[in-house]
């Protein structure tokens, strides 16, 4: 297996595997979403892991946030996302890719790694606990979304 940053040209790989995690977008609203991400001035990162044969098997990427609960700073390293193919789970890819996001958040002078998980993923909650991970906080996030301005007539 080889885990290595992403770079450019693996957006197209990517977004497919991003797809298969969040089935609400598809690989071509994630690739147009990685340019700006990846282009915005705080660092947003992958890792991808790939086997002998250069098959995509997984991705974790990360960012800088301004906020994570539970850190000791106020800026810390963030897992957004993390994606291993179902035919090579419980091999050690998921560990492999979270050491590369760990080595690169203490590169950037981080000293947090913040991740989360829906409340009723119970399978996401054991792996973060084997993997160093303990809980900070349980929260109910809400949104709504705002209408245009009224013109002015």
């Amino acid at each position: 297996m080889i885990v290595r940053r992403a770079e450019t040209s693996d957006h197209a790989a990517w977004a497919t595997m991003l797809a298969q995690l969040h089935a609400d977008q598809t690989a071509a609203e994630f690739e147009a979403e990685l340019k700006t991400l990846t282009a915005l001035p705080q660092p947003y990162v992958a890792f991808l892991a790939f086997t002998d044969a250069d098959e995509p098997i997984g991705v974790i990427d990360a960012r800088v946030r301004n906020y994570a609960e539970g850190s000791p700073d106020l800026q810390a390293a963030y897992v957004e996302d993390l994606w291993v193919d179902a035919g090579h789970r419980g091999k050690g890819v998921a560990t492999r890719l979270l050491q590369a996001v760990e080595d690169w958040a203490r590169d950037e002078g981080l000293r947090w790694l913040g991740s989360d998980a829906l409340l009723d993923n119970l399978e996401s909650h054991a792996w973060h606990r084997a993997a160093g991970f303990e809980e900070v906080e349980r929260l109910v996030v809400f949104g709504k979304p705002l209408p245009p301005p009224a013109s002015i007539e």
